[in-house]
């Protein structure tokens, strides 16, 4: 540091031995730091209310031209303020459908405006909810797979609505649902089932 010349030499001071008992907050708060540093998407604010601590890291940072000072005010609030586009909605959405979090992936598609995924996602939800609840509680297990079966229908995805009716034993209407294009033999094997 002294050779790029980021420290006067009057600002030199000794410091104490490193105690891993005595400096364990100073752990913490630097690795939250690295964290906050590494993880940032745009920018990355720091509010900072004691200046008498963070004044040494700050005047590094300033002399490196790496962060600016800004006295916090309502317009500096409003600049803080950056919406998502749509499309950062819906990619974190299919991420969080792919993770099986249906709820916040559901939430994520409606902001993003995107309904088919928004009531896919809610239907896959539905479906993992009544799957865990079938031996607690038959009933609202079925209530939910009937909904989401409803719901998968409505979107055009028939082979999981087909599958849902199939397991509350509507083996008819999971037979109609195949039965639309070239699902005829997945068809005949519902109403095999039915039949014999």
């Amino acid at each position: 540091m002294k050779e790029q010349e980021m420290l006067e030499p009057t600002e030199l001071k000794s410091y104490p031995n490193f105690s891993d008992s005595k400096h364990n907050l100073l752990c913490s708060e630097l690795k939250q730091l690295y964290v906050a540093i590494t993880r940032t998407r745009q920018r990355l604010w720091i509010c900072e209310n004691t200046e008498e601590y963070s004044r040494p890291m700050f005047d590094y940072w300033r002399k490196k031209g790496l962060v600016q000072f800004k006295e916090l005010d309502d317009s500096l609030a409003q600049a803080m303020k950056v919406a998502s586009s749509p499309e950062e909605w819906r990619s974190r959405g299919k991420k969080l459908y792919y993770q099986n979090n249906y709820e916040m992936a559901t939430m994520c598609f409606e902001r993003a405006g995107d309904s088919y995924w928004e009531r896919k996602s809610k239907a896959s939800g539905l479906r993992a909810n009544a799957n865990r609840l079938r031996d607690l509680n038959p009933e609202d297990s079925n209530a939910m797979l009937r909904e989401a079966a409803e719901i998968f229908e409505g979107i055009g995805m028939v082979e999981s609505a087909a599958q849902c009716f199939s397991d509350l034993g509507d083996y008819k209407r999971a037979g109609m649902n195949l039965s639309f294009g070239m699902y005829g033999y997945t068809c005949m094997s519902f109403a095999y089932k039915v039949l014999y």
